[in-house]
């Protein structure tokens, strides 16, 4: 079955890769980069579940390869211009205080880490799942929570050690982010297309940040629009918008969006 593990994890840098080439030159660049970390660190994970690795040592893997597993979701929250750069400084410090229990079984002896640190790198891994779950993401959110999940439960010695339901759940997460992103036919409005695709890639927490920034623009501009989660409505008896006045509603987007280096990117569709 490890064989099986492997190959899993080895087709899920396919996804990731698309992912990577998808964005490149978007803020989200170092998140995606981090998911690739993620993803080598379980083929570790699979590479330490032989026989005769001590069980110390996978658990030690396995521990690893969570932490590297939450700092995807929380790398993009800090997928901004200026700051994405400095955010990483902010991710590794983070790290650093989840990996504090490896060090600490390192000098002394190998020590599991206690509740206290898995709920703080439950609640870690919690930040990605929640973010992506109102986006055409969620089914790969949900796979990662159950993944996760079995993975936490396996370290607090509460899962069977023979049987790897995580393993498979989090191998599939990209690929399930694969088929959810490409499976939504894209809206006729350039401004929908805009919009759903920059709520879909950032989350529920740029997405809500985002919007509410759009809506105010619109108030204070006199358009008779409101920006909701699934895409621009007109407000109640408004008339229908002229050519200019769409056209400065879709500039105002797109300008809001440059901060994540999307001004240079036109949506499919």
């Amino acid at each position: 079955m490890q064989v099986v593990y492997a190959l899993l994890f080895l087709s899920a840098l396919f996804p990731l890769w698309l992912a990577w080439q998808a964005n490149r030159r978007t803020t989200l660049l170092q998140s995606v980069n981090w998911g690739v970390a993620a993803c080598v660190a379980w083929l570790g994970a699979v590479a330490f579940a032989g026989p005769g690795v001590e069980s110390a040592k996978r658990d030690t893997v396995r521990y690893l390869a969570l932490c590297l597993t939450g700092c995807p979701g929380v790398a993009v929250l800090g997928a901004r211009r200026p700051g994405v750069a400095a955010w990483n400084f902010v991710l590794l410090g983070l790290l650093a205080v989840m990996l504090l229990p490896l060090a600490e079984g390192l000098l002394l002896g190998g020590r599991p880490p206690d509740t206290v640190r898995l709920l703080f790198l439950g609640a870690t891994l919690t930040v990605g799942v929640l973010n992506y779950l109102p986006t055409r993401l969620a089914p790969a959110a949900l796979l990662l929570a159950l993944g996760c999940g079995w993975e936490l439960a396996a370290l607090a010695g509460r899962s069977a050690e023979g049987v790897r339901p995580g393993w498979v759940c989090l191998g599939l997460v990209p690929w399930a982010g694969l088929i959810g992103w490409r499976r939504a036919a894209a809206p006729l409005a350039e401004l929908d297309r805009l919009w759903l695709d920059f709520r879909n890639r950032f989350g529920l927490v740029w997405g809500q940040r985002v919007r509410e920034q759009f809506n105010n623009a619109a108030v204070n501009a006199g358009w008779p629009v409101l920006l909701y989660w699934q895409g621009l409505l007109l407000t109640a008896g408004a008339t229908p918008l002229d050519a200019a006045t769409r056209d400065e509603i879709v500039a105002t987007l797109r300008a809001l969006l440059k901060r994540f280096g999307l001004d240079y990117w036109v949506p499919p569709g």
